[in-house]
């Protein structure tokens, strides 16, 4: 329900007066008190007080810590209070009691690390004394400003700015009072006014930090820029220690592919990763083989397709490994009866294809010996990781502990760029086994040869030698090399497969495209469509003149609940 205007007003506040103290330790550090008189009009549980902590110098964020916040009634009894970081805020919040039409004096008090400004030849102090985001007018502001000891007046430089956010209305005036300075506003601000403050001095009577004590200062603003450091140095150490292949062998090269390895395996092996085209490299090799007939058709709507036709038994057959047994089912269906079948078919019927086929294949090299697991496993072991922060990212921000919320969006970005590091050395995590790199080498050398095999060497060779290489070269994804390498040289017409043209080296490349185009289509795509895959500077400013209202830190506003 949405209160009515009486209600709102009943709720209301004003400011009558608004008086900070900013006392400069010899540490650098300040300690704020700010004695805000309010006038409440209704019963408002109590109030609230909003301090920017986190602000931009010379393009690099820079970030105040408050601590000792505490918050007290007119006899400095403490108030209760909770304390929240919101985004760039710090906001605190203090219970009033007996807040009904009255007037009470709060007091904030907090220590600020790092308060001032550093120059070559002079220290400031640029302090939003008030704050411009209060919605209520503040009848009188004054501020008061310690000096350092054994600073004389005519060393300390004094300004101050009235007004809205940027304004460099200059409505004050300056007196001492003891050992403060005492900078009075003019006239009352309205809303969304405030008063700015800046003092310096020479240098050298304020103490500066140790060089280690802003490294751990920075540490200690910076600190989620870190993680995806760690998370790089953590994969390096684990991928260092587990995740490279043992020592490589050299390559030379081999004329004949590696014995007890099949043409999928092969190519699983050089890239640690199981593709489509281990799939057709199997299908054309059982082809070759013997098992199948692959014929190229033209359906009734003149579109291309191709029929699979089994030409023997395969039960029992012990030279089947269990892997293209799995294959070849997803051709035929579970019906074993089944002999003849189109690739349009398999398309239409069998949902994500491809995927139990990929794990089939890498359990088949992980029984091999060629990897420890399967590289699938080794990298979702990071995958999953990577992803979580991923998703933490988005969704922690709203109920991790508020004091995190002070580091605003860096946080979360490093927590989400720390899970794309482990995602990238999810890819360098797959290793192979020293039989894998045995055996990865003698491939190397094979491919080696489909790549580069001379003219008079292939026609020494057996006639049928372009077809029964042709699944290696499928696999190892240099079809198109190694046919091309035939040209000139005698071949046997293809047993495997019936093309809609007489045999050409051409017409041959031009088949197994469309065929490798159109199986890889078919054993992607499942029923549901698709794939399934400013500081102001007083040397620059001619004594601060070129600031503003609203600058420096401090600042904020406040209100009632």
């Amino acid at each position: 329900m949405v209160p009515s205007p009486a209600a709102a007003a009943a709720r209301g506040f004003t400011i009558a007066n608004f008086v900070t103290s900013v006392q400069v330790k010899p540490d650098a550090s300040l300690v704020v008190r700010e004695d805000i008189t309010f006038e409440f009009q209704g019963a408002p549980a109590g109030v609230y007080r909003t301090i920017p902590v986190r602000y931009e110098r010379a393009g690099l964020e820079f970030a105040l810590r408050l601590d000792g916040i505490g918050v007290y009634d007119e006899a400095s009894r403490p108030l209760r209070q909770e304390i929240a970081y919101a985004g760039r805020y710090v906001r605190i919040k203090a219970w009033v009691p007996g807040a009904t039409d009255t007037k009470k004096i709060v007091t904030f008090v907090y220590r600020v690390r790092r308060g001032l400004l550093r120059f070559e030849d002079h220290d400031e102090l640029y302090w939003n004394a008030t704050g411009d985001e209060w919605e209520v007018p503040i009848q009188h502001a004054e501020v008061y400003v310690n000096t350092p000891a054994g600073v004389s007046d005519k060393e300390v430089r004094t300004t101050a700015y009235t007004g809205p956010r940027g304004s460099a209305a200059q409505d004050f005036r300056t007196d001492r009072v003891g050992g403060y300075l005492r900078i009075t506003a003019t006239r009352p601000l309205r809303p969304r006014e405030g008063m700015t403050v800046v003092v310096g001095w020479p240098p050298g009577y304020i103490g500066r930090p140790s060089p280690l004590t802003e490294a751990r200062w920075l540490a200690g603003d910076t600190w989620p820029l870190a993680l995806p450091l760690l998370a790089f140095g953590l994969g390096w150490l684990v991928w260092w220690g587990y995740g490279r292949d043992p020592a490589r062998r050299s390559v030379k090269p081999e004329y004949e592919p590696p014995p007890g390895l099949i043409p999928a395996e092969a190519g699983a092996l050089v890239d640690e990763k199981a593709e489509p085209r281990e799939v057709l490299a199997t299908i054309v090799d059982l082809a070759v083989r013997g098992y199948l007939h692959i014929e190229q058709i033209t359906t009734a709507f003149g579109q291309p397709d191709f029929m699979f036709k089994r030409l023997k038994p395969i039960g029992g057959d012990p030279n089947l490994t269990d892997f293209e047994l799995f294959v070849l089912a997803k051709l035929f269906s579970a019906d074993w009866v089944l002999n003849m079948r189109l690739l349009s078919e398999v398309r239409r019927d069998y949902d994500h294809v491809f995927p139990p086929i990929r794990d089939r294949l890498y359990r088949l090299m992980a029984e091999d010996g060629l990897f420890p697991s399967s590289p699938a496993r080794m990298r979702r072991d990071w995958m999953v990781p990577g992803a979580l922060l991923l998703v933490a990212a988005f969704v922690l921000p709203g109920y991790w502990p508020s004091w995190l919320d002070a580091y605003g969006l860096v946080l979360p970005i490093a927590i989400g760029a720390s899970g794309l590091v482990l995602l990238g050395w999810s890819r360098a995590m797959a290793h192979r086994t020293w039989r894998g790199v045995q055996l990865l080498a003698r491939v190397r050398g094979f491919q080696e040869f489909l790549e580069r095999a001379e003219k008079d060497r292939l026609e020494r060779m057996p006639s049928d030698t372009l077809h029964r290489f042709l699944p290696w070269a499928i696999s190892l994804g240099v079809t198109e090399r190694w046919i091309f390498n035939f040209n000139g040289v005698k071949v046997d017409l293809p047993g495997w497969y019936t093309g809609p043209a007489p045999f050409s080296l051409d017409s041959y490349q031009s088949g197994l495209t469309l065929f490798g185009r159109t199986t890889t289509e078919a054993i992607l795509t499942s029923r549901t469509g698709g794939f399934a895959s400013g500081a102001s500077g007083f040397a620059s400013s001619g004594g601060g003149s070129g600031g503003s209202a609203g600058g420096g830190a401090g600042g904020g506003g406040g209100g009632t609940f």
